[in-house]
């Protein structure tokens, strides 16, 4: 009687766990699924912000010097603040303060802030993780106009 009982215990228990394991498999797939499509938009996302910062530089340089570029990419830079690492907002201010009309700084410190800039919004491109932590404070914000 108890060989009985055990195959028709594990004869139910059978299909039992098959479903079971196929529900914990298609909730296993369907989160790493999301996992990539949210690291995907994201992505996606830096990439528009990072071309447009990119399309606005032109509105520093003298022989091609425009207000509105200018304007756009501060609010571009503005938007970084939800998106893009501290690292990246770090490095865009340095650039401004290079280019700031108030003191006159050396060509090439300008193109090395720029250079860093760029190469920080490649590492961050090429690492293509989640935005996860900040350490930005709210006095690093900076409101900027163009001039």
């Amino acid at each position: 009687m108890d060989n009985i009982w055990n195959k028709q215990t594990i004869d139910i228990l059978i299909p039992v766990i098959a479903v079971i394991l196929t529900l914990i498999g298609g909730f296993v797939t369907w989160y790493l699924n999301e996992q990539s499509e949210r690291i995907y938009e994201e992505y996606k996302r830096k990439e528009e912000r990072y071309s447009e910062l990119i399309r606005s530089l032109r509105g520093f340089y003298v022989d091609s010097f425009s207000k509105e570029l200018t304007e756009q990419f501060l609010n571009q830079l503005n938007l970084c603040w939800m998106y893009c690492p501290d690292e990246v907002v770090h490095k865009a201010y340095k650039f401004l303060l290079m280019v700031h009309t108030d003191k006159k700084y050396p060509d090439d410190e300008k193109e090395k802030a720029v250079g860093e800039f760029m190469l920080t919004i490649r590492k961050d491109l090429i690492n293509r993780k989640p935005l996860r932590k900040t350490e930005l404070k709210p006095e690093d914000f900076k409101h900027l106009k163009a001039t």
